[in-house]
């Protein structure tokens, strides 16, 4: 997964109303509705028994450590989407050991290679890439109305664009990759058995596609001379790889953010297992 800065997660907390709202504009969903609708199911089935439902974030510190207002900020969007959620006083074992003795029914932990939430009365395991790749599938599907028959270009091969191929493939939708290291696109075809087409020019290929799904920690690299009113993108990579100017060219056709929409998914995901 890719590791995020302070920077990154900073006010997010705090500005979810807007951010939903902002949504709600997008897609014509809030974020509850998206995260349900990526997996199928109905919005009252999954958040109506929310608030009997206890989270616990549990912050890890191997590896690179804490990033700082995570646990909080993961913990703020449970509680914004009507969860009893709450960050565990301590890292790591002692965390854990925290969540079960408090009872809690999801726990969130994160490290520097895996992000996942535990349901712990069924032991099912929802995995973020997976997650934030079919939440802004759902997302491009929503803005563009419709994928079935139209082709996407998915610009980066690890985890999150691998997880948004499948995803696109199952919505019906053409799809193309492009990875600035060749060899992981052409690794990309064996998961998906052929069925996507490989792009190894990206400036050609951002002029030749209007729905883009960017999935890299690149940043700068859609640039607003290839926006055109039919473009729509989603981007949950970080930094954002849409340019100032691109981004005011896009208006409301570009989804981004660093952590709500996956987050939302994950919850959506385990409650529902």
């Amino acid at each position: 997964m890719t590791r995020l800065k302070t920077d990154d997660i900073a006010n997010i907390a705090d500005r979810l109303q807007q951010y939903d709202a902002r949504l709600l504009r997008q897609t014509g969903r809030t974020l509850k509705g998206i995260a349900c609708q990526s997996l199928g199911h109905k919005e009252e089935n999954i958040f109506s028994p929310a608030n009997q439902i206890k989270v616990s974030v549990v912050p890890f510190s191997c590896g690179h450590g804490i990033i700082k207002g995570f646990s909080h900020t993961v913990a703020q969007i449970a509680a914004y989407m009507g969860f009893a959620s709450y960050v565990a006083a301590d890292t790591d074992v002692k965390g854990l050991t925290d969540a079960f003795d408090r009872k809690a029914d999801i726990i969130f932990l994160a490290d520097d290679e895996r992000f996942a939430a535990i349901n712990l009365r069924t032991g099912y395991v929802s995995d973020n890439s997976e997650m934030t790749a079919r939440g802004f599938v759902t997302g491009l599907e929503l803005m563009a109305g419709g994928l079935k028959g139209r082709e996407v270009l998915v610009i980066g091969c690890g985890a999150v664009g691998l997880a948004a191929v499948k995803t696109l493939l199952t919505r019906g939708a053409t799809v193309a990759v492009y990875d600035v290291a060749a060899a992981q696109s052409q690794k990309l075809t064996t998961h998906t058995r052929g069925d996507v087409k490989v792009e190894t020019d990206l400036r050609l290929a951002l002029k030749r596609y209007h729905l883009l799904f960017d999935a890299t920690p690149a940043k700068n690299i859609i640039d607003a001379n290839v926006i055109t009113t039919q473009t729509f993108v989603t981007a949950p990579g970080m930094p954002c790889g849409v340019t100032p100017q691109a981004a005011a060219q896009l208006g409301k056709r570009l989804l981004h953010d660093p952590l709500q929409l996956g987050v939302a998914c994950m919850l959506a995901d385990t409650t529902a297992r």
